[in-house]
Order: C-alpha cells, then structure tokens, then sequence
C-alpha cells in the first residue's frame, strides 16, 4: 500500500523528462510548453503559501485559543478543529498532534485536512490567483458545494479504518513499524465531525434559498484573504532584507518565508517542490487529453460534461492547479462542477497520497476512497444547489458581453447557432 505514492511520483518524473525533452524541441507549443508553464506556477504558487505560512503561528494561536475550546466543549476532537482550517500538509497534521484527545482523533484530523484544511489555506487563495476574475463566481458556487461532502468523505475513510481495524504509527514519523490499532465508536466519529457538519448544513441552506447573498459572503472572504496574504508576504519580504519590523517591535512574529537554520522547508522551498512536480504534472494532463481523448468524451457525456471539462477531473486527481489551468477553456457549469469535486478529490494521486505514503501509509487506501467519494457526491450537490445558478450567471455574462457569443460552444453548435441568427435576420 505504502508504495503506491512512489508508484505515482514515478510516472509523473516520467512525463517531466519528456516535457523537458519536447521544450528543448520547441517551448512553446505542447508538452514543451506544458513543461515550462509547470515551472512558471512557482510564482503563483509561492504568494499564497508564503503568506499563509508566515502566518502559521498566528493562525494555530487562533485555532487554539478560539476555535479548538469550541470542539472540546461538545465532546469533539480539538485536532479537528486544526486542519478545519490548515491543510494537513502545510502545518495542519503538527497542530493537530498538539491539539489531540486521541490518536484516533488525530488521525481523523490528518483526513479532514486533506479535504477542508486544504482548500481554505490552498484552494481558494491559489484560484483566485490562477483563474480569470469573471470565473471568481462560478469558483464560489463549486466551493461552496463541495465543502459539503467533506464529513461524508472524513466519515467513509474513518469508517472504513474503524472496520478494518487499522493500524496506524503513533507518533508524526516518515518511517517506523504503524503499531496503534484505530479503535473509536461510530458514534465518536460522528461527534468528532459535528462541527464540521452544522457548518455544511449552513452552507448548503444558504446555497438553496440565499445563493446570490451566499456568492457575495464567499468573494467577500476570498478578497480578503487574498489581501491578508500578500500584506503578510510583502511585509515578510521587508523584514527578511531589512528587518525594520525587528527594530521598531523588537520581535517579528511571523514565520520566515525562506529556509532557515530552525526548518529547511520554508514558504519558498514548498512552492518550488510542488513547481517541480508541476513541471510533470502539467505534461501528463496533456498526455491524458491527447491520447484519452475518446474516454475522456464518453465520460463528459454521462456525467453532462464537455471533454474539457472530463479532462479536468482528472487533472484535479492529480493536483487541482492542473485542473485551474484547464477552468477558463470550460463552460461555466463545467467550471462548477469541477471545483466542487477538487473540493475533496483534489492531490487525490499526489501531494496528498505522497504525503500519506510517508507518514501514514496504511490509511492511504481509506484516504482514497473517501476522498474519491466525496467528490463524486460533489457533482450531484453542485448538479442539484449551483449548476442553475451558475447557468443563469452564464446567461447573464453573455447578455453583457463578459462571454462571448459562441465561447465555450463547440464547432458544431457554434454554426448551428450562427445559421439561426441569419435566419432571424
């Protein structure tokens, strides 16, 4: 089970070299480009995460002294209450081994990381950053859908531990026999996620009765997290040349963005890792959509999708940057659909497996079905709760220009379509 991640990193290591192979050819077309554009995230990648990391200490203060009380309070696990907010990969799985009742607890937070704690800290911030600023909507309607399958997905991977009674490692370690058996009640697991839960249901009731108000909230936080960030990485630049905030303050709380002698994994070394993994991750999607094209379309047709749009559910299996790259070529219910199912689904065969494979390998199997789930049960609440906002969104873009006429329309229709106006003229 453990090798599983290796497996997949291989494979993307793979279309790396090639991508670099095709970009010596010519950079600027196909896997060449694909290559390159990999590369170029980095700096996408590095604003979200050097803000968000700066602030790591501010943010597990928070989740300490604010929000953790509030879970112990109703007999659930405060490590949840850690990677609610934080991705388990980006600090969230060492703050919630601070914050635990139990192992079992701890090891459900590590889960629910991967699926809230992902998107809140990653997700949002870097789609605002990648995707165009008329997709920002569209992106609302998908996160908001899709946050509510993560106590289904957390439930299903938990489940399936509690049944097999797995073993996990006890302690946070890349390497090491997994000696602790997972022995909780479904009734616990249900507790432990019951924060998480009367949160969803807020959403999704907002999303049925209030959904413009519900779009508005959403851009409201996601600009404000967005200015948080790149005052918080601005300021982290000053004081790493100057250390003027040193010298009037005389300490400067924030993390550094940049490896140091107290941790080599910094803000700028975590956004070249995963430009690297890019640089294959972009190549394989292409290999995916070129030569899986037929699959790929009979897929979209079942689930109401364009191939575009198919392609970009597995890009998101991969990582859900690869699947941003794709959002702006899709009509804009492919959009929804699609960033409700990253909600879970996303780094699903990467960072996430990867991360699993080194500190938890036995969980990946659960982790992968839940995760997997939940982005399924995504599409059908995004089907049911944004697709008809989305579409009466799309309509209003095309009478005010925003979409044109016949984007997003393939060659078929778009004829089809141009033939009608004539007749009407």
């Amino acid at each position: 089970m453990e090798h599983i991640g290796s497996v997949i990193i291989y494979i993307i290591m793979i279309c790396a070299v090639i991508g670099a192979i095709a970009a010596i050819r010519n950079s600027d077309t196909g896997l060449g480009k694909e290559f390159m554009e990999g590369l170029h995230s980095t700096g996408y990648i590095f604003v979200p995460a050097a803000g968000i990391m700066a602030s790591l200490p501010y943010i597990s203060w928070f989740v300490e002294k604010a929000v953790s009380p509030l879970f112990h309070q109703i007999g659930a696990d405060p490590a949840i209450a850690a990677t609610a907010i934080l991705a388990s990969d980006m600090g969230g799985y060492q703050l919630a081994n601070m914050l635990k009742s139990s192992l079992e607890g701890w090891v459900m937070a590590l889960i629910v990381g991967f699926m809230a704690g992902a998107t809140i800290v990653f997700s949002i911030p870097m789609g605002l950053a990648m995707l165009d600023k008329r997709d920002h909507k569209y992106m609302a309607l998908g996160i908001m859908s899709g946050i509510l399958t993560v106590p289904i997905g957390a439930f299903i991977s938990s489940a399936i531990l509690v049944l097999t009674n797995m073993q996990v490692r006890p302690e946070i370690a890349a390497s090491g026999e997994s000696t602790y058996a997972f022995a909780i009640g479904m009734g616990q697991v249900l507790l432990n996620l019951s924060p998480i839960l009367v949160f969803v249901v807020a959403i999704a009731l907002g999303l049925r009765f209030l959904p413009d108000m519900m779009i508005k909230g959403f851009m409201i936080f996601g600009r404000t997290m967005d200015a948080g960030i790149k005052l918080v990485l601005v300021f982290s630049i000053v004081e790493y040349f100057t250390g003027f905030f040193s010298m009037i303050g005389g300490s400067w709380g924030f993390d550094p963005i940049i490896a140091d002698e107290k941790d080599q994994f910094r803000a700028l070394e975590t956004a070249g890792y995963i430009g690297i993994m890019l640089a294959g991750a972009f190549p394989m999607v292409y290999l995916l959509r070129k030569y899986a094209s037929k699959p790929l379309e009979a897929l979209g047709m079942r689930l109401g999708l364009s191939p575009t749009g198919s392609a970009g559910l597995l890009a998101t299996i991969a990582n859900i940057l690869a699947m941003f790259r794709l959002v702006r070529f899709m009509p804009p219910k492919d959009k929804v659909i699609n960033i409700s199912f990253g909600v879970c689904a996303a780094f699903l065969l990467g960072d996430h497996l990867s991360f699993s494979a080194n500190f938890q390998p036995n969980i990946i199997l659960p982790v992968i079905v839940g995760k997997l789930s939940a982005g399924v049960i995504a599409i059908g609440l995004a089907y049911w709760l944004s697709v008809p906002k989305a579409l009466e969104l799309e309509k209003q873009d095309r009478a005010a220009g925003i979409i044109g006429p016949h984007e997003y329309l393939d060659e078929k229709q778009a004829t089809s379509d141009t033939e009608v106006a004539a007749t009407k003229e």
